[in-house]
C-alpha cells in the first residue's frame, strides 16, 4: 500500500514546490526595468553639501552650518577644514 503512494506524494510535492517557487514571479520586463533603474540610481553618487562645522569623532549627520554639541556624543563642533564659504549671489 505504501508503495502506492509514493508516486501520489513525490506529485503533491512537485506541485506544492513549484507553486511556492511561483509566488513572488514578476514579468521578466519588470524585473530588468527594476534593476536597471536600482543600478543608475546606486552608480551616481550624491552630492553631499560640505558644512561649515562637524564633529571631530566624524559622527554620522553630525555636520552643521552652526557652531554647537554633536547630536550623536555631544562634543562641541569644530570648524570643518574642506567647508569652502559660498559667494553665488543665492547665498546672498
Amino acid at each position: 500500500m505504501l508503495a502506492n503512494c509514493k508516486p501520489a506524494v513525490a506529485g503533491v510535492l512537485l506541485a506544492a514546490a513549484t507553486a511556492l517557487a511561483g509566488c513572488n514571479n514578476q514579468p521578466l520586463a519588470e524585473k530588468t526595468s527594476v534593476s536597471s533603474a536600482a543600478k543608475q540610481e546606486a552608480s551616481q553618487p550624491v552630492a553631499k553639501p560640505v558644512l561649515a562645522y562637524v564633529c571631530p569623532m566624524g559622527c554620522e549627520g553630525s555636520e552643521s552650518n552652526k557652531p554647537g554639541k554633536c547630536p550623536v556624543c555631544e562634543m562641541e563642533l569644530v570648524r570643518n577644514p574642506a567647508y569652502k564659504p559660498s559667494t553665488s549671489p543665492d547665498s546672498l
